[in-house]
């Protein structure tokens, strides 16, 4: 039983299936795509209806199979039938030529997955990386093709196999010379015989770029022909090579000549498919002819350009399926659309293109309005520029156009935000990501959000990309956009005089300054806005022209302009940036000049805080300086005395003294005192302390005698910006309520930070000011005298304010009245002086037993 059992699996062995041939299949089924172009007859059928696809499916599993059965690092029969017979030329002209319909859309995912599933290194072979830098020049010139999403899945195996052997960049950059019909410079990794590691290659004259894998050579003398080939030998026909089912006659003088399968050449008379022929020419050496094309060999014939989308390699003029071309003296590499044919006559000159990359691509393709092709597109574009390697960012940063088409787009986005867009809805945009495209597109909102929205998510993914990226990289980018952005679109903008025009663009700057996070960006940005300068300023210095203008507009005559410039500098002062806060304030404070020079420091104050803010209550005419009869003066520096649990209850209890209390009205609604601050300003001052950590500032001022020594005596100056805010603060009274909220704002933002000399001219009540000087507690001690004043000649003064406060708050509805931006007034006041209590107590030392 056993033995016959054994014998029928012996039986069975012997009979199975003889093994395939790979290449024979492999062959048969590139003869079979070729066939296809001698049998079609409807040239309307689309690719995806014939067996195209599937032939090249299988070919590529041919090649897949073929690579898992050989050791790593060697090449079968079937690559190197692919390689030598350029099938991927072949198949580019035939993406070129959209024949059938929708064939590019089958050589895009041919390759794509060619160089995603083999192993071997491909792109190393000017065979390869030649025909893909032509397919990047025919990818993203259409946005809204239906061969997107094939294109981006091409360039995302590229950036993949570049960010594996960063390397292989300059290959697929350096194609732009080739497509316009110029040859490329010599190199040895361009012109001559590339090879990847293990791989070598004989000389073979009259057959350029000829590449053999590991374990392959090529002989001059000696032609291989594919199994089923034949070859006649000619004279002077050296290296001609056929693929299968092809013959060839003598023909003179025609070297290194190559046929696509089942095509014939002779030396009268070359036949091509589907009725198509090309008169032979002396000397044309290495000419190509994809099936179902024709070509005519004519002496100097160099370098003529081409119209857009159309691409010629300097040594062979090709022409899609059924197309004629007649003898055409200097004019080699000539290529023909689709049913054109070319005559004597020379052709006129195309217009100028931009050359097609990798990189032109991937822009392209981020500015699709598919929301996936454009996303996987930009984290290509990220992971480009991510590149560590020095010689790859070089490249890519100053041998491409990536920095003028990220750039140019960014200002093209900008442009197209309708100029009537409401300021207001500018500012109320959330901040943007270019993770979400289009997002904020479909929920209806304001007149031109989805530009405004465009152009925000382009910004955001300008300042991810810059964050990201390779130093050298992110500098070019920078700088890109600070001379073509900044500079080029936004100053002129900003400096025009139609006061419509210029809220417009402030607007949309501070919406840029709200989205930068990048510090390269950010840097860029506060130096063209604030200038260089650090050292104190002058009332007579010459100013920097932007920097100047904008502070001057928070005191326009447009309340309009003034709210949106101060917003726009509260979002300068809440970016993590040293020099926003040194170039608008702390320069001019660094000499603590608004001390009284030789002043006798004494010691903490004896009365009680309350009596004397009552007596300043009684009495509102007083200097600038805080006023001896209310019996405190300035206490020596934290330095000498450290702010304890004492003195930061005496600071809290001065600001909230300010008010009168007949002034005061939260008490009557049972609102919280400072307290319901004291969350805020907490958090406001930790981020603060957050960003000003790496800036090296001190923590107590400076000595008095320091300050004298480096500067000499010259009078205090508080600089531009703060004389504009302790200006608009002395009018408080009689300005608007948003403009009165914003002013009191950016003061808050700027007592939040941890400076010394900052804390101590916006937060400290007892300071004895040089004479001329003024600080915003006084600032403040002035406000309430004239209020106290003006309250007197207001009939019902209290009512009036309670009922004010409860408009203010919703809790009853809004009615006309005298005196109304006065009472506003009071309320913004005093919640100012309670919000300044709060930060003085975050920012002092944490209270606790004595």
């Amino acid at each position: 039983m056993l033995s016959r059992l054994g014998a029928l699996l012996q039986q069975a062995v012997e009979t199975r299936e003889p093994s395939v041939d790979l290449l024979e299949a492999f062959t048969e089924h590139w003869t079979g795509i070729t066939g296809y172009y001698l049998e079609a007859t409807d040239e309307s059928v689309p690719a995806r209806q014939t067996d195209i696809p599937w032939r090249l499916r299988q070919m590529l599993d041919i090649l897949v199979h073929e690579e898992r059965q050989r050791p790593p690092g060697d090449t079968g029969p079937c690559l190197e039938f692919l390689l030598h017979h350029k099938l991927l030329e072949t198949l580019g002209t035939l993406g070129k030529a959209e024949y059938p319909p929708g064939m590019r859309q089958q050589v895009l995912l041919f390759f794509s997955r060619l160089l995603g599933q083999l192993q071997h290194p491909l792109l190393h072979y000017l065979n390869v990386h030649r025909p893909v830098q032509k397919l990047l020049q025919l990818s993203g010139d259409r946005l809204g093709s239906g061969t997107e999403r094939e294109e981006v899945q091409f360039t995302a195996v590229l950036c993949s196999k570049i960010q594996q052997d960063p390397s292989l960049l300059p290959h697929i950059l350096q194609g732009k010379s080739i497509l316009n019909g110029r040859r490329a410079p010599e190199s040895p990794r361009t012109e001559g015989l590339e090879h990847p590691s293990g791989t070598s290659a004989s000389s073979m004259p009259g057959a350029e770029g000829l590449e053999h894998p590991s374990g392959t050579g090529a002989s001059s003398e000696r032609l291989k022909h594919p199994p089923g080939t034949a070859a006649i030998s000619t004279p002077r026909e050296e290296h001609l090579e056929h693929p299968l089912g092809t013959s060839a006659s003598s023909m003179p003088k025609k070297e290194g000549l190559e046929h696509p399968l089942g095509t014939s050449a002779s030396s009268e008379h070359l036949e091509h498919p589907l009725g198509t022929a090309a008169s032979s020419m002396p000397r044309k050496e290495n000419l190509e002819h994809p099936p179902g094309t024709t070509a005519i060999s004519t002496p100097r014939e160099e370098g003529l350009e081409h119209p857009p989308g159309t691409t010629a390699s300097s040594e062979r003029l090709e022409h899609p399926p059924g197309t004629n071309a007649s003898c055409m003296p200097r004019a080699e590499h000539l290529d023909h659309p689709s049913g054109t044919d070319a005559t004597s006559p020379p052709a006129q000159p195309s217009p100028a293109r931009r050359d097609g990359n990798l990189v032109t691509c991937l822009v392209a393709l981020c500015r699709s309005k598919k929301s996936r092709v454009a996303l996987k597109a930009r984290e290509n574009v990220l992971l480009l520029a991510g590149l560590s390697q020095e010689a790859a960012a070089t490249c890519l940063a100053r041998g491409t156009a990536l920095c003028q088409l990220l750039v140019g787009h960014l200002c093209d986005l900008y442009g197209a935000v309708p100029a009537g867009t409401d300021p207001a809805d500018v500012l109320g945009m959330d901040r943007a990501s270019w993770r979400s495209q289009g997002d904020g597109a479909g929920d209806g909102g304001f007149p031109g959000k989805e530009s405004l929205a465009e152009f925000l998510g382009w910004l955001d993914f300008l300042d991810e990309l810059v964050m990201g990226a390779h130093p050298l990289v992110a500098n070019a980018i920078s700088q890109a956009v600070e001379e073509k952005f900044f500079q080029g679109t936004l100053q002129p903008q900003l400096l025009q005089m139609s006061e419509l025009a210029v809220l417009g663009a402030t607007a949309m700057l501070t919406g840029t300054v709200r989205q930068l996070r990048s510090p390269a960006l950010l840097h860029r940005l506060v130096l063209f806005l604030l200038g260089p300068h650090r050292h104190p300023e002058s009332p007579g210095d010459a100013p920097h022209a932007l920097r100047a203008q904008l502070i001057e507009r928070c005191d326009h005559l447009s309340d309009e302009i003034s709210l949106a410039s101060l917003r726009l500098f509260e979002e300068l002062l809440r970016k993590p940036h040293e020099h926003v806060a040194h170039n608008l304030v702390l320069r001019n404070l660094e000499a603590r000049g608004y001390l009284q020079r030789g002043a006798e420091e004494r010691g903490p104050p004896e009365t009680d805080p309350e009596e004397d803010g009552l007596e300043l209550e009684e009495d509102p005419y007083f200097t600038d300086g805080f006023p001896d009869s209310f019996g405190v003066t300035k206490n020596p520096s934290p330095a000498s005395t450290p702010l304890g649990k004492g003195r930061v209850s005496e600071v809290v209890s001065s600001f909230l003294c300010l008010v009168p209390e007949e002034a005061k009205t939260s008490s009557c609604m049972e609102e919280g005192g400072y307290d319901t601050y004291v969350h805020d300003a907490l958090a406001m001052v930790q981020a603060c302390r957050a960003s000003a950590a790496p800036w090296g500032w001190p923590s107590c001022p400076r000595p008095l005698d320091s300050c004298h020594c480096c500067h000499p005596m010259v009078a205090f100056y508080e600089g531009h910006f703060l004389k504009v805010l302790f200006d608009r603060m002395s009018r408080i009274l009689d300005q608007p309520y948003s403009l009165n909220l914003q002013v009191t704002s950016v003061l808050s933002q700027l007592a939040a930070f941890p400076h010394p000399h900052l804390h101590e001219y916006l937060l400290d009540p007892y300071l004895s000011l040089a004479p001329g000087c003024r600080s915003l507690f006084s600032v403040l001690v002035r406000v309430i005298g004239e209020l106290m004043q003006r309250l007197q000649r207001v009939p019902h003064a209290r009512a009036k304010l309670l009922l004010v406060r409860r408009q203010l708050l919703g809790l009853v509805p809004g009615e006309q009245m005298d005196h109304t931006v006065l009472l506003k007034a009071v309320v913004v006041l005093e919640e100012f002086c309670k919000e300044l209590a709060a930060i003085a107590l975050v920012k002092g030392p944490p209270e606790g037993p004595p």
